[in-house]
C-alpha cells in the first residue's frame, strides 16, 4: 500500500510531463507549419526550433530570435539573424513579424535604433529616404559610399536584446545630386558635387552640372578643368567642348579656345556659335582681319544673329575697314530690334571722320530711341562744335549733364567748351566738378594747371602740377610746369629741381637752360648758373657776360678771354665789347693784348674815363710809363674824379727820376 501510495503520484508527474512536451511539439510544429511553410530551409532548422522552444517552454531557457519578416516596396523580405537589411533612398519597409521561441510573441519587440524613437516599432512605416538624409545631414556617415551600424533593428524578449539585425544605408550618387540640388548654399552644393562625382568616375551629367555652378560664380578654372575631364570620358561631346573653350574664352587663353574650337567645328561645320567664339578668340588676340572672317561664316550660317552682325561690324572697324563696318552697321540699323548699338557706332565712325552731319543724324536717331541717353547728347555737342554751332553744342552739353549730371566726361566737355570760349572761371568750375567724381584724372589736372599758370595763380598750379608729378613721374612737361610755377612764386630751390629733373628727362630747351641759370644765380650757385648759360644757343652778350664774369671770379682767365672774345665778335663796333676783353686779358697779365684791347675800344668811344684809366694801368704795368701818364691825364679830363688821378703825380715823380 504505501509502495503503491509512493510510486502513484511520481507516475503521474512524469505522465504529465510527457504529455506537456508532447503537446508543446505539436503546437510548435502546427505553428512553423501554419505561419512560414515557405521559409523552414530544412528539418535541422525545425528540429532545432523544436528544441530550443521546449527549452523555452519547459526549462525557461532565453528564447532565441531566428528573422525578421518584413515587407519592402510592398514585397514580403526575410532578414534572417546574422544578415544585413540593405536600403536605398528608394525603399520603404515594415517590420510585420518576429520569428523566435515566444510563439505568441507577446513579450516580443523590435525597435528600429538611431530614429530617436525608442520603442516597438512592429507595423511602423520607414522610409529609406529619411533615413538617408539623417545620414547625409549628420557626422555619422564614414563618408564612403554606404552607412552600417548608423541604424539597427534591435530584437528584445522583455528588456532582453536577443538579436540585432544592422541595416546598410547605401548613398548613391543621385542622393548627392538630390541634396545638391535642394541647397541653397553654393559651397554646400559644391560638396556635394564633388562626393558624387567621386562615386562615379565615369559620370559626365554631375561633372556638367558642378561646372556650370563654377561658371556661374566665376571660377573659370575649376570649370574648365572638369570640362576636360568631361572630354576625357567622352572626347566627343559638343557641349562639353563648347563650354571649355568657353572657360578658355573668359580666361584669354585664345590659343587653346582656338583649339577646341577647331575640333569642335570639324565634328560640327554648320556650328554658328562655334564660328562666332572663333571670332572672340581672333578678336582677343587683335587680329582682327582673321575673327572678321569668323564672324561672317557664322552671320552666313544663321543671318537672323544680330549680336553676332554687331560684332563683325566692330571687328571691321577694329581692322580699320571703315566702310565695311558702316554697312553692318547699317544693315543692323533696318533689321535689328534694338538699334541704338549700330546707330550710335556710326556716330563714332562719322564724328572720327569729321564728317558731322552723318554725325549729327546717327546720334539724334540714339536719342530718338533713348531720350535720356546722356552720352548721345554729349557726342552731339561735339559734332555740333565741330559744324561751328557754338548755341547747338552747349544747348546739347547742358542736357547731358542735366541727364547725367554726375558723369565725369561730360562735365570735362562742358569744360572744355568753357575754355574755348574764352570763359576761364565757368571752365574751371566744370573741372573742378569732374575733380570731385575723379580725383586723379591726368587730364582734367594738366588742365587747370594750365588755366591756373595763365591767371598766374601760381599757388594753384603748384597743387594740380604737383599731384600731376605723382601721377605720372615720367612726363616731363609737368616739370617744366612746376619749375616755372615754384620761379614765379620765388622759390628758387624748388623751381631748380623740377626744371633739373625735366633735363634728366631729356628735355633740351633754350629757355629752360636760360630760366635754370637766371635760378642759379638767385641761389648764388654760379658754376651751375654758367653750366647752363653755355647751353644756351646762338650765344648772345648777357649769357656770354655772366660766363666771362664767373671765370674772372674763379681766375680761370682763359675761359674769361674766350667768352669776351665772341662778346666782340657778336658786337665788334662797341667799345664795351673790346674794353671787358682788356680788362680780362689785364686780369691774366698780358699786358700787350689788353693795351691792343683798349685801344681798339677807344676807336670806337673816346669819352670813356674808364677805357683811358685801364689803358693807363696797362701801360704802367708794362713801365710805358709816359703812355700811362698821357692815358691817365686822358681820363683825369674827361672825370676828375676817375680812380686815376692819384696815379698821375706820381708818375710825374717816376718820370723825374729817370
Amino acid at each position: 500500500m504505501r509502495k503503491t501510495a509512493r510510486t502513484g503520484p511520481r507516475s503521474n508527474r512524469m505522465l504529465i510531463t510527457v504529455m506537456v512536451i508532447a503537446g508543446v511539439a505539436i503546437l510548435l510544429l502546427s505553428s512553423l507549419i501554419y505561419f512560414q511553410p515557405r521559409f523552414l530551409r530544412s528539418t535541422t532548422l525545425a528540429a532545432n526550433r523544436v528544441k530550443n522552444a521546449l527549452g523555452y517552454y519547459v526549462f525557461n531557457n532565453a528564447p532565441r530570435f531566428y528573422y525578421l519578416q518584413l515587407e519592402k516596396n510592398g514585397k514580403d523580405v526575410r532578414v534572417d539573424a546574422g544578415e544585413t537589411l540593405e536600403i536605398t533612398y528608394r525603399d520603404e519597409f515594415v517590420i510585420k513579424e518576429l520569428a523566435s521561441d515566444d510563439l505568441t510573441g507577446k513579450y516580443m519587440t523590435a525597435t528600429l535604433e538611431g530614429t530617436g524613437r525608442d520603442k516597438n516599432h512592429v507595423g511602423v512605416l520607414f522610409r529609406g529616404l529619411d533615413l538617408v538624409n539623417r545620414i547625409m545631414q549628420s557626422d555619422a556617415m564614414a563618408k564612403d559610399t554606404q552607412a552600417v551600424n548608423v541604424y539597427r533593428i534591435a530584437v528584445h524578449y522583455k528588456k532582453e536584446r536577443i538579436g540585432v539585425i544592422p541595416i546598410r544605408v547605401v548613398i548613391t550618387p543621385q542622393d548627392w545630386l538630390r541634396f545638391a540640388k535642394e541647397s541653397s548654399n553654393v559651397n554646400v552644393q559644391i560638396e556635394y558635387l564633388k562626393k558624387a562625382i567621386a562615386q562615379n568616375s565615369e559620370d559626365v551629367g554631375v561633372r556638367k552640372i558642378l561646372a556650370g555652378i563654377y561658371l556661374r560664380h566665376n571660377r573659370v578654372d575649376e570649370a574648365a578643368a572638369l570640362y576636360a575631364e568631361v572630354l576625357n570620358i567622352k572626347p566627343d561631346d559638343a557641349g562639353a567642348m563648347k563650354e571649355l573653350a568657353r572657360c578658355h574664352l573668359q580666361s584669354r587663353r585664345n590659343d587653346q579656345a582656338v583649339n577646341v574650337l577647331s575640333g569642335l567645328i570639324k565634328m560640327q561645320p554648320q556650328d554658328a556659335e562655334a564660328y562666332a567664339m572663333l571670332g572672340l578668340a581672333f578678336g582677343q588676340k587683335n587680329q582682327w582681319d582673321t575673327a572678321a572672317g569668323y564672324f561672317g561664316q557664322s552671320i552666313k550660317l544663321d543671318p537672323a544673329n544680330h549680336a553676332v552682325r554687331l560684332l563683325l561690324a566692330q571687328a571691321y572697324e577694329k581692322a580699320r575697314k571703315t566702310n565695311a563696318a558702316i554697312e553692318q552697321y547699317r544693315y543692323l540699323t533696318g533689321h535689328a530690334e534694338d538699334t541704338h548699338l549700330a546707330w550710335r557706332a556710326l556716330g563714332d565712325i562719322y564724328l572720327g571722320k569729321k564728317d558731322y552731319r552723318q554725325a549729327i543724324e546717327s546720334y539724334l536717331q540714339v536719342i530718338k530711341d533713348r531720350p535720356k541717353d546722356a552720352a548721345a547728347y554729349a557726342n552731339l555737342a561735339t559734332a555740333y562744335a565741330g559744324q561751328g554751332k557754338s548755341k547747338e553744342e552747349m544747348q546739347n552739353l547742358k542736357k547731358a549733364i542735366e541727364l547725367s549730371p554726375d558723369d565725369p566726361v561730360i562735365r570735362f566737355n562742358m569744360a572744355s567748351a568753357y575754355e574755348r570760349r574764352k570763359m576761364t572761371d565757368e571752365a574751371v568750375s566744370e573741372y573742378l566738378q569732374v575733380l570731385k567724381k575723379s580725383p586723379e584724372d591726368a587730364d582734367t589736372l594738366e588742365r587747370l594747371a594750365g588755366l591756373t599758370l595763365k591767371n598766374k595763380k601760381y599757388d594753384q598750379a603748384v597743387r594740380y602740377l604737383e599731384k600731376l608729378s605723382r601721377k605720372s613721374p615720367q612726363k616731363a612737361a609737368t616739370f617744366v610746369n612746376l619749375g616755372f610755377a615754384y620761379g614765379e612764386m620765388k622759390q628758387y630751390a624748388q623751381s631748380a629741381e623740377s626744371y633739373e629733373k625735366a633735363v634728366r628727362m631729356g628735355v633740351k630747351d633754350q629757355t629752360i637752360y636760360a630760366n635754370l641759370a637766371f635760378t642759379y644765380t638767385r641761389l648764388g650757385k654760379d658754376r651751375e648758373a654758367v653750366f647752363y648759360y653755355e647751353k644756351i644757343s646762338p650765344q648772345n652778350k648777357k649769357t656770354l657776360s655772366m660766363a666771362a664774369n664767373y671765370y674772372l671770379k674763379e681766375k680761370r682767365y682763359a675761359e674769361a678771354i674766350k667768352n669776351y672774345q665772341k662778346i666782340a665778335k657778336l658786337e665788334p663796333k662797341k667799345a664795351s665789347s673790346y674794353s671787358s676783353l682788356g680788362y680780362a686779358y689785364a686780369a691774366a697779365k698780358n699786358w700787350d693784348k689788353a693795351i691792343d684791347s683798349y685801344l681798339t675800344a677807344l676807336k670806337y668811344d673816346r669819352e670813356d674815363d674808364e677805357i683811358y684809366a685801364n689803358l693807363g694801368d696797362a701801360y704802367e704795368k708794362k713801365g710805358l710809363y709816359p703812355e700811362a701818364l698821357k692815358a691817365y691825364k686822358n681820363a683825369y679830363e674827361i672825370n676828375p674824379n676817375t680812380w686815376a688821378a692819384p696815379r698821375i703825380p706820381h708818375l710825374r715823380i717816376q718820370l723825374l727820376k729817370k
